[in-house]
């Protein structure tokens, strides 16, 4: 067996692919969102500000949690919070501990409210999250849909 068709060099390249996937999907979400702001339509009443506005991991995470998870529901938050730790990176993980951690600065019931382990789970579910060994968590490529349930 050639060692360039090696398994090992078939995941790396496959999960580079997805990379270059997730970096496309997204060039074009800023290019549509761009053009929807050049012929934009004042927003209807009841519409998620979150889906239209872009994520900016540069924030400290109050101002971050503040911006962008009003309306989310719990797992969605989490999704939110791991993309945060992440800084939207699907290849890197993320402990529970440190989810837990960052999760319980947010004492304010009005930015995240209370932690229920569930949500971990519930991420899982709808396909935000992947968990390759217990207690650690890295965003799966479909986490922006979040954004989009509003």
């Amino acid at each position: 067996m050639r060692s360039g068709n090696s398994p090992n060099n078939q995941k790396e390249l496959i999960n580079k692919l997805e990379t270059i996937q997730a970096l496309v999907g997204d060039c074009l979400a800023l290019l549509m969102q761009r053009r929807r702001l050049v012929t934009s339509t004042p927003h209807r009443a009841g519409h998620s500000p979150v889906s239209a506005t872009p994520l900016h991991f540069e924030f400290n995470a109050r101002a971050y949690v503040k911006r962008h998870a009003k309306g989310l529901s719990g797992q969605e938050k989490f999704v939110l919070l791991l993309a945060y730790l992440t800084k939207g990176d699907t290849n890197k993980e993320v402990s529970l501990g440190d989810i837990k951690k960052l999760w319980n600065t947010m004492k304010s019931k009005s930015l995240l409210g209370k932690l229920n382990l569930a949500f971990a789970n519930r991420a899982k579910d709808g396909g935000w999250v992947d968990s390759k060994k217990r207690g650690f968590y890295n965003l799966h490529r479909s986490w922006k849909d979040v954004l989009s349930n509003g």
